[in-house]
């Protein structure tokens, strides 16, 4: 008992074999990059994801909720997506500080009767003659089934607010 206690506290290193397990699992749940039902992150993103997959994989094993009553039942889809989605919300608002394509934002801008949430349509960015900063503006957009529909051309980045939320393909 008291052995198991210790080991407990103080653990011990995720395996080579439970490393290549979680890997190989996640690669199957997200399918190849480039297939036409990909979840729509890169490879480098899901390399990103890796680490994290193992080392909840291993937890799992580790601590026996990996029981046979979920052998063979795979995870469902939508739960994959849902989950790498939000990783690469994670990853693409820590990489700008500025809303990117297909990201949806909450505009206050001077346009009131359109305040609200919006997705990204497309960005613009015009040089400035003298080489001072270049001005970005924003076009945004709803969705109506799968056709955007603009509702706002040109805003300025200080009427917006990123939000955590990204268009996924599919």
């Amino acid at each position: 008992m008291e052995e198991t206690q210790m080991m407990s506290r103080t653990g011990e290193p995720v395996t080579q074999a439970e490393g290549e397990q979680a890997a190989y699992a996640l690669r199957e749940l997200a399918g190849a990059v480039s297939a036409p039902d990909a979840l729509g992150v890169s490879q480098e993103q899901l390399d990103v994801a890796v680490p994290f997959f193992v080392l909840g994989w291993a937890m799992g094993v580790r601590t026996g909720h990996t029981a046979p009553a979920v052998e063979g039942v795979p995870v469902d889809g939508e739960s994959v997506t849902r989950v790498l989605a939000g990783l690469r919300a994670v990853q693409v608002t820590s990489q700008f500080a500025d809303p990117a394509l297909w990201q949806k934002v909450d505009y206050h801008g001077s346009v009131t009767r359109r305040h609200g949430q919006w997705w990204v349509q497309a960005i613009h960015v015009h040089a400035d003659p003298f080489g001072g900063e270049p001005e970005v503006r924003y076009d945004l957009c709803e969705m109506r089934g799968v056709a955007p529909v603009t509702v706002v051309t040109g805003a300025r980045r200080s009427s917006l607010t990123p939000l955590p939320a990204f268009r996924v393909a599919g």
